[in-house]
């Protein structure tokens, strides 16, 4: 038996796989976890462009002042529903809970990069001097989104801090139905049928 017992000591095959093994695993329980932290912030990123390319489109065609049908959207609040399409794509998410303290920024730029209120305000009865105007940069909005995440993340133990996500979507202002000028295009003339 004691024989046997040295025998067994002595061989030293699978002490080899038993180190190799206990080396390879904390390295592939990190890449699994960090594979699936990166997921979740791309699932998150991807509600957040979604939702800002939505509001951008929504401030494209909305806005308080048409020239062609005459009718005024002032008493509606097209900034606040564009905003509110951003936070339902992102507690669409099924990484965020609704009861998560978020932090949420939505800021609006124009088209030579200064900040403005919102797009909404944008006098559609102006149409024309933006269009004929090269130089003006009404026309052309940023939507401009920023999320804190409530976690910490955090590798091997050690927090690396908040994680803040943005996005960004440039749209132009779509001030409805509008026609060029009748001076600009003739009208065409119908081709006899034989």
């Amino acid at each position: 038996m004691s024989r046997q017992l040295s025998a067994l000591l002595k061989d030293k095959k699978g002490a080899y796989d038993l180190i190799q093994f206990a080396l390879i695993i904390p390295i592939f329980v990190i890449i699994l976890y960090g594979s699936f932290e990166l997921a979740k912030l791309v699932s998150i990123r991807q509600s957040l462009d979604a939702g800002t390319y939505q509001a951008a489109r929504y401030l494209s065609v909305y806005h308080k002042f048409y020239t062609d049908g005459g009718y005024n959207r002032g008493s509606r609040d097209d900034a606040l529903r564009a905003e509110r399409l951003i936070w339902e794509s992102l507690l669409a998410n099924p990484f965020i809970s609704r009861a998560m303290p978020m932090h949420v920024m939505i800021r609006y730029f124009n088209g030579a990069g200064e900040e403005i209120s919102s797009p909404v305000d944008f006098p559609c009865t102006d149409i024309r001097s933006h269009l004929s105007n090269p130089n003006t940069s009404g026309l052309v909005f940023t939507v401009h989104t920023q999320v804190t995440l409530p976690w910490r993340s955090s590798v091997l133990g050690l927090s690396m801090g908040n994680v803040t996500l943005t996005s960004a979507h440039t749209s132009f202002i779509d001030c409805g139905p509008w026609y060029p000028w009748p001076a600009a295009t003739p009208t065409p003339t119908p081709t006899p049928m034989p």
